[in-house]
């Protein structure tokens, strides 16, 4: 999967676990963001979320029908490349 590699790249020090159908990525024992799929799961701050969520193609995450405050979902075709 060329966005997990992307990831990787951008994260050398991050430790990988497998989560939410991907990988997670672990920044100092936090989980930092997700690839799947779906797309790319982000930990942005609840104070960053509500203008993200303005991009179409970002979502919040929704776990168990609860909406997770500063997470989001980010469609794959967004970040198909590095410069998007």
């Amino acid at each position: 999967m060329e966005l997990l590699d992307r990831v990787r790249a951008h994260l050398p020090d991050a430790a990988e676990k497998r989560m939410f159908g991907g990988t997670g990525f672990m920044v100092d024992g936090a989980l930092a963001c997700s690839v799947s799929v779906r797309g790319l799961l982000v930990r942005v701050g609840a104070e960053h979320q509500g203008d993200l969520l303005a991009a179409r193609g970002v979502e919040p995450m929704v776990k168990g029908g609860r909406t997770s405050r500063g997470w989001v979902h980010v469609d794959p075709r967004l970040v198909a490349d590095d410069a998007a």
